[in-house]
């Protein structure tokens, strides 16, 4: 582990300090220092702390299994959190388990073998015994892959770093041999123990998990005072509220002053009528029916907030959703609209486009696909009369008949019909021209 808190394998670790920024370098020479790949803080190698994995969920069932001996048996544990008293001296940091072995001096460190001190407590003194124990577990582990099963899959850069890193276990282990074994801290006296430590629940396994401040004071109710309170405490949990630690949550709550700034923290709220129900008979009952009506506005409080985030997701989702279909539909509204104010038929946009391309011709209009479009092999239709069907700028209907044989002519007959008629359009007077349309 390195000094700022992440987690490396220790090989791969020491091939990173031998490469140079370039991924060149000397191989087996470390470079002074280098920068962390997640965090880019300064990493270097005398800085290198062994990891010693602890599995908290396995520390907090095997005290649950323990407290539960010889007290009873419950059947559904899904929902049931194991507390523990936790005890912090007022002018301390370290908050571990109230036992008869705590609280202790501690002005020379917290040394390893102390009760709890290896879940609960951030920073230990590790004896000889432990240091050797997790030396020599990482030394099976290298060993483990240098054997032939493993070692065949790995490339020779791999294996030689996989040679340093055992190398240098085995230099710390003859180090820690040579160390003399820490000796134990005695317990403060009796009077120095009661009135100066802060008391309250943590979660049996380590983690930042504690009870809301309206549960406490059931319990505060129930005790008297928080030194009075039992030292393991089981609960089913209704609802639980994560937050960050700040200046004003240490203020509100004292004995969270020892966390770090923006470490997460989460809140349980007990269900105390199942609680009751289920863990009465084992760990003794406490009344709380006197704060049914402050636990039922709690409750009321969350089913209101639950259903207005319910809605706003709602709200949210729908309006995505009309997002989508207005952006998938914008395409088509511009052509669509044109179409419906314009009313005409495919047929007659294509004719007036028609017009717009080729030389206008007189000619007469019909549904027969034969005339319309005639084969080669169709006669020359004769020229409509002038009283026949006219466009919507005054000229004769036209048809898409081939030209007559006399093409030239026939062009130079309807221009000059289409100007004659303009100006008859322009001397009529308006009356006979609506007479006439």
């Amino acid at each position: 582990m390195t000094r700022c808190g992440h987690v490396y394998c220790y090989a791969c670790i020491l091939h990173y300090l031998t490469v140079s920024e370039n991924g060149k370098g000397t191989r087996g020479v470390q470079r002074y220092v280098k920068r962390c790949p997640v965090c880019w803080d300064d990493v270097m190698a005398r800085d290198l702390k062994s990891v010693r994995w602890i599995d908290a969920q396995s520390v907090a069932g095997l005290h649950m299994a323990t407290f539960l001996d010889g007290r009873g048996k419950v059947d559904d544990m899904d929902d049931i959190l194991t507390l523990r008293l936790m005890e912090r001296p007022h002018d301390s940091v370290i908050a571990l388990p109230r036992s008869p072995h705590w609280p202790i001096d501690t002005s020379m460190g917290l040394a390893c073998t102390q009760p709890d001190a290896l879940v609960f407590a951030r920073c230990v003194l590790a004896s000889r015994s432990l240091m050797t124990s997790s030396l020599e577990a990482d030394m099976t582990s290298v060993e483990k892959d240098m054997s032939p099963p493993h070692a065949s899959l790995l490339d020779e850069l791999s294996l030689e770093f996989l040679r340093v890193a055992h190398a240098q276990l085995t230099e710390q282990w003859e180090q820690a041999q040579a160390l003399p074994e820490s000796v134990g801290t005695q317990c403060m006296p009796d009077e120095h123990r009661h009135g100066m430590s802060y008391f309250y629940y943590q979660a049996a396994s380590g983690q930042n998990v504690f009870i809301h401040p309206i549960d406490i004071k059931v319990l505060l109710s129930r005790f008297g005072t928080y030194a009075a309170f039992p030292d393991t405490l089981m609960v089913v949990v209704e609802h639980a509220e994560e937050g960050t630690v700040d200046e004003s949550l240490r203020k509100r709550c004292k004995y969270m002053a020892h966390l770090p700034m923006s470490a997460d923290v989460t809140f349980v709220e007990i269900d105390w009528a199942r609680t009751s129900s289920m863990l009465g008979p084992i760990q003794g009952d406490i009344p709380w029916k006197s704060w049914s009506s402050t636990l039922a506005q709690r409750r009321q409080r969350h089913h209101q907030k639950a259903t207005k985030e319910e809605r706003a997701r709602i709200r949210a989702d729908k309006g995505t959703k009309n997002a989508l279909l207005k952006s998938s539909s914008g395409r088509g509204s511009a052509s669509e609209a044109a179409s419906d104010a314009s009313g005409m038929s495919f047929r007659e946009s294509a004719m007036v486009g028609a017009e717009m391309y080729f030389p206008i011709h007189p000619g007469r209009v019909t549904d027969d696909p034969d005339v319309v479009f005639p084969s080669v092999t169709s006669h020359t239709p004769n020229l409509v009369p002038n009283d026949g069907p006219r466009t919507v700028w005054g000229t004769p209907a036209t048809g898409t008949m081939p030209l007559p044989s006399q093409g030239a002519r026939d062009v130079d007959e309807a221009w000059n019909a289409l100007e004659a008629h303009a100006r008859d359009d322009v001397s009529m007077p308006p009356a006979a021209a609506k007479a006439q349309a």
